[in-house]
């Protein structure tokens, strides 16, 4: 059996753990990392042996690319990916821009006979799949989503967004369970010096990735004593008649990483039907997420 061959792109949290399912999965293979050009000369021993480049073109046979960019920079990237025959993973998570993005996306894929899953993290990604589960099971009610686990986790997205605010030294942004469904955030941040945080925090409070939730903002002289890599969901779905609960906790970018690196095996199997297009994570066969051949999936599920 041949190797899927996986290009990370991006070397943050979730490219790293990305790296680390590679080489613990039976059918794959690491076909190499992309890195910032100004990244290449800094030397970083978890990529001793493995091909490091600052563009996809210089990595020879690449099946599948898993793209480890913050979700506003993530659409163009995986564009750019496309156009050159190859397909692509993401965990896009502005929910709200999912169907204009993977529209942008299909056509792009199509065109240049390749595969685009996007949004394949936990959330959206696989709680996706468990909110569809749980429509099958009871059409007729509504599933809440709460985010944060039993003591709160970082979110990625949110943490990135806040960096990216000018006179932002570093940050980390959590996000806590508020009951029923609801969410809030916590965010620590270490400022440039002559920073006004008043300003910032205004900024982080109309950010698209808050303003839905309630938000408080604490200035700190070092955020890495508030940081954690921890996060967790539950959801759940009441009726009259039935009662369905989901909970996940653990390392947020290791859970990423395995719903993308099982979106990598989706789209390569989508790629030899000749399936191309953008699709999110609901819209393939939950089986061709899975390793092995159709009859041991259906024996063990």
């Amino acid at each position: 059996m041949t190797n899927i061959r996986v290009a990370i792109i991006g070397w943050g949290n979730v490219g790293r753990y990305c790296k680390y399912v590679i080489e613990n999965t039976i059918d794959m293979e690491l076909a190499g990392v992309i890195r910032r050009e100004t990244s290449l000369k800094n030397f970083d021993e978890e990529l001793n042996g493995v091909n490091v480049a600052s563009d996809i073109s210089e990595l020879s046979d690449v099946d599948v690319a898993i793209v480890c960019v913050p979700s506003r920079v993530a659409g163009d990237k995986v564009a750019q990916i496309l156009k050159k025959g190859i397909s692509t993973i993401d965990s896009f998570d502005i929910h709200s821009e999912i169907i204009e993005t993977k529209k942008r996306l299909d056509k792009i894929a199509k065109q240049n006979k390749a595969v685009s899953i996007l949004g394949a993290g936990w959330d959206p990604g696989s709680d996706s799949v468990i909110r569809c589960l749980m429509k099958m099971v009871n059409p007729h009610a509504l599933a809440s989503t709460t985010f944060g686990g039993s003591k709160g986790g970082r979110s990625m997205g949110h943490t990135v967004a806040v960096k990216s605010i000018s006179g932002v030294k570093d940050a980390v942004a959590l996000t806590l369970p508020n009951g029923a469904g609801q969410q809030k955030r916590l965010v620590y941040l270490e400022l440039e010096k002559g920073a006004d945080f008043n300003n910032i925090a205004e900024q982080i409070r109309q950010d698209d990735y808050f303003k839905s939730d309630p938000t408080d903002v604490i200035a700190v002289k070092d955020v890495a004593q508030y940081d954690t890599l921890n996060h967790g969901v539950e959801i759940e779905q009441r009726s009259e008649d039935v009662f369905q609960k989901y909970k996940l906790e653990g390392i947020n970018p290791l859970m990423t990483a395995n719903v993308l690196i099982s979106a990598a095996r989706a789209a390569y199997r989508a790629t030899e039907q000749g399936q191309y297009g953008a699709y999110t994570i609901i819209e393939r066969p939950l089986v061709d997420f899975i390793p092995g051949s159709l009859e041991d999936q259906l024996k063990e599920y």
